[in-house]
């Protein structure tokens, strides 16, 4: 599978690993499959069509036949479309593969299957989609800067780097105010001490946005589409 005219420069780290070969292509496949598995399923759940098995299977039977291809990556990085894009229209087209199938093989008995349900219910299923996606992606950024901050403290400043994470747990993830966290820590609030605890907030906002922009490089995000798309993720990052 040759990705030759993609130039160099501007080749995502999908595009890198393809361009090594079976073992790229390998080590692809898995990633995306780790990294969309939860919003494939969320999607299927959405579209509300239980009728054809367990969401579960339905994107197990997803991955086995398109990745089962040897050019569908390849395919996806040609359309021009981002990766989410390209796994939601796939699951989507291959839902009403399943339904058509269903839908032949009821023909001779009671059951009726009427395609328009899959259309009705395609933007419930996109939202849910986005919104597995957005999570698993915070999810992972946000697992990273923790574990860093936790192997930086085993280095040395522990207390202070740990409780730089946890300020940021509980007032970004939590949306608890700084002053709840000081009284529930036991300690007195004040306007300076509030502001500390937003000095370290942000320190952490700051690792976790960068870690953001490496998971989307690897999720194949353009350059050019790096800073609005970590911009629509921490949309509601108040530190």
């Amino acid at each position: 599978m040759s990705v030759e005219h993609f130039p160099s420069t501007h080749r995502t780290w999908i595009e890198e690993e393809l361009a090594r070969g079976d073992v790229g292509l390998v080590a692809v496949r898995t990633h995306v499959m780790m990294r969309s598995r939860a919003a494939l399923v969320a999607y299927v759940q959405g579209a509300r069509v239980s009728v054809l098995g367990e969401a579960d299977d339905i994107v197990h039977d997803f991955f086995a036949r398109r990745f089962g291809e040897e050019d569908y990556l390849a395919r996806w990085l040609a359309s021009g479309l981002s990766l989410r894009k390209w796994l939601m229209h796939g699951v989507s087209a291959h839902i009403r593969e399943l339904w058509r199938r269903r839908a032949r093989d009821a023909r001779s008995s009671s059951m009726m299957l009427d395609e328009s349900h899959v259309d009705a219910s395609a933007l419930d299923a996109e939202r849910a989609f986005d919104r597995m996606w957005v999570r698993t992606t915070l999810g992972e950024a946000c697992r990273r800067v923790e574990a860093g901050l936790a192997e930086e403290g085993a280095q040395g400043d522990v207390e202070t780097r740990l409780d730089a994470w946890s300020i940021f747990r509980q007032h970004v993830l939590e949306g608890r105010s700084y002053r709840a966290i000081r009284l529930s820590a036991g300690l007195s609030p004040s306007r300076e001490s509030e502001e500390q605890l937003a000095v370290a907030t942000r320190r952490v906002v700051r690792r976790v946005r960068a870690e953001l922009r490496k998971i989307l490089r690897e999720d194949g995000i353009r350059e050019s589409e790096l800073d609005r798309e970590v911009e629509r993720l921490t949309d509601g990052f108040d530190a």
